[in-house]
């Protein structure tokens, strides 16, 4: 957020010279002057940073602000295309600039604003666009003030934020769980659901549901586009759920979060765009046994278009990648390297950082999926040093329908577009186009709106939470579930170590199909998935068709655990007769 080439010592107006100046004006046309000659008097704009990245959509005209944060203060450079814009943006300067997080949010705006009899003579269009201004600037603000009344009452932080810790999730779990009102449900018989299926979708908080209600309720309208209220409002939540997610996922920009439809369009995204324009016939793509088909099938079809190969690496006998085999693997062939972070099958946790290393050290381009790891805390891109790193809303408590493809931004700016169409222009013409910068390059038409909305408050949840205790809960779940099926004769458990392992739990039952198993816990008010989980290769390799699969997550309890492994001895027992 620091941009040291531009100067950010300038001064503005005080906002009580600024008062002085409008009550001695008697018409809108004297006010329209001088907001021009305020305008005229902003430090000169650096053009290098009138770019999308600081571009205040919802505007009219062509606004940029630059924030400055030297960790206690917040300093702007801003501008205009427009010479009275330019006034409206010198006086929120004035109001903004050399100001705290909280003065920021804090300032009464409003009646400022009417002190100086703004509104009087502001056309709608120009109105909105100045609150869009204000809107900007406050969120610039909220991503710096952290305080313990902004996290959800039910579950602060713990002891890996500077929060105070409130304990274990099962010491708060009442609580925690009445944010998710799906899980007051009962079954036909009356029976409660415990759902344990995770890992294929979540269940979504109160405060998640409620922020899609409120975009179909109060102000929804398409984004990036149109110029009145509703538009603008809009626009700012969705760059609002971008700028949450580069946040949780340590981004160095904003720009490098592409909303696509999930973590399936953005393998598709990267095979199609990158891979068409980087890969040749004889290179190889490295996978491993445990993929994801979604991280399979689209470099399987990009192999069939362009002559590449894919090599496999193995896992071994304890469900962990074999990381010698995939040291021998790597070669000079090796262009990319495509892995998942937490296998959906196994619960695997993959040394990321380590892998990214070794594919980085034989110049190969990586792409991680982070379906599984997102859900459970937030990430560090920069740490794992990834090329992309893919995942999906509805697996971390946000709707179906919204996905991130995270790219570094000198990668994603060599990159050709995928789709075209409006958004990823940024003019047309009889013989051809321009792209537009990024993000919007790769964002082709009109998005999944409210879906994209839902992605910040699904994080703001998991952050009140933290990844060290739900990770710690999870663990303690699990641990839990295998020792109880563990105990049952005839149980075989797909697992690595607990200390190598996330919330999954896969499992068979010697001569009892998973259907039959899935069928009478279902009755029970148990929800498992059962089948192939998309992972058809590491079946194959696992000598076995189907597995049931137990997900835990943030609201499970040990009861339902209890209930679990209850259940499966009751259909093992039932099933052999």
């Amino acid at each position: 957020m620091t941009n040291r080439n531009i100067d950010f010592s300038a001064t503005y107006p005080s906002t009580e010279e600024l008062q002085e100046e409008f009550l001695d004006l008697e018409s809108s046309e004297d006010r329209i002057q001088f907001l021009i000659e305020l305008g005229q008097a902003l430090p000169e704009f650096p053009s290098e940073y009138a770019t999308e990245e600081f571009r205040v959509v919802g505007c009219q005209s062509m606004v940029w602000i630059v924030p400055d944060w030297d960790g206690q203060r917040f300093r702007f450079v801003a501008s205009s295309d427009a010479p009275m814009v330019r006034g409206l943006v010198a006086v929120l300067m004035s109001v903004y600039s050399g100001k705290t997080p909280s003065e920021i949010n804090q300032y009464p705006i409003e009646s400022f604003l009417e002190q100086l009899h703004l509104k009087s003579f502001l056309s709608p269009l120009r109105s909105n666009g100045l609150h869009s201004m204000i809107r900007r600037v406050k969120e610039h603000a909220l991503s710096k003030q952290i305080t313990p009344e902004a996290v959800h009452p039910s579950v602060r932080e713990n002891s890996d934020s500077p929060i105070v810790d409130l304990g274990r999730l099962s010491d708060r779990m009442d609580s925690i769980r009445s944010d998710f009102p799906i899980l007051a449900g009962r079954n036909e018989s009356g029976t409660a659901i415990a759902y344990l299926d995770n890992a294929a979708s979540s269940q979504r908080p109160k405060s998640v549901i409620d922020s899609i209600s409120e975009v179909y309720l109060e102000h929804y309208a398409n984004v990036h586009r149109s110029g009145h209220e509703w538009a603008a409002r809009t626009t700012v939540q969705l760059e609002a759920s971008r700028q949450a997610v580069q946040r949780f996922i340590h981004a160095s920009a904003s720009e490098e979060v592409i909303f696509t439809a999930g973590a399936t369009a953005s393998v598709n995204l990267v095979a199609c765009s990158w891979g068409e324009e980087n890969l040749k016939a004889g290179d190889e793509i490295l996978l491993s046994e445990m993929e994801h088909h979604s991280n399979i099938v689209p470099w399987q079809q990009l192999c069939a278009r362009k002559g590449c190969v894919i090599r496999w690496i193995p896992i071994r006998s304890d469900f962990t990648l074999d990381e010698d085999a995939f040291a021998q693997l790597l070669s000079g062939r090796t262009k990319l390297v495509a892995l998942t972070a937490v296998s959906n099958v196994l619960g695997t946790v993959l040394p990321v950082e380590r892998l990214v290393a070794q594919a980085h050290g034989a110049s190969a381009t990586v792409l991680i999926d982070a379906a599984q790891a997102v859900p459970h805390g937030s990430i560090d891109v920069q740490a794992w040093d990834a090329d992309f790193v893919v995942f999906s809303g509805h697996k971390m408590l946000a709707s179906s329908g919204v996905g991130v493809c995270y790219g570094k931004k000198v990668i994603l700016e060599a990159m050709p577009a995928w789709q075209g169409g409006g958004s990823m222009i940024k003019s047309v013409t009889f013989d051809g186009f321009s792209l537009a910068d990024l993000p919007h390059k790769f964002e082709a038409g009109t998005p999944a709106i409210a879906e994209i909305i839902s992605m910040k408050p699904a994080v703001e949840y998991l952050e009140t939470i933290g990844k060290k205790r739900l990770m710690e809960h999870e663990r303690t779940l699990v641990a839990k579930a295998e020792e109880g099926l563990r105990a049952i004769p005839g149980v075989r458990i797909y697992s690595p170590a607990l200390e190598q392992k996330s919330g999954i739990l896969s499992f068979s039952v010697d001569g009892i199909h998973g259907e039959e198993i899935a069928r009478v816990l279902d009755g029970r008010g148990i929800a498992i998935r059962v089948g192939h989980h998309c992972a058809m290769p590491l079946h194959t390799r696992l000598g076995v068709s189907v597995t049931c699969r137990a997900s835990f997550y943030l609201y499970n309890t040990l009861e339902e655990v209890d209930r679990f492994v209850q259940s499966v001895e009751h259909a093992k027992q039932l099933l052999s007769r």
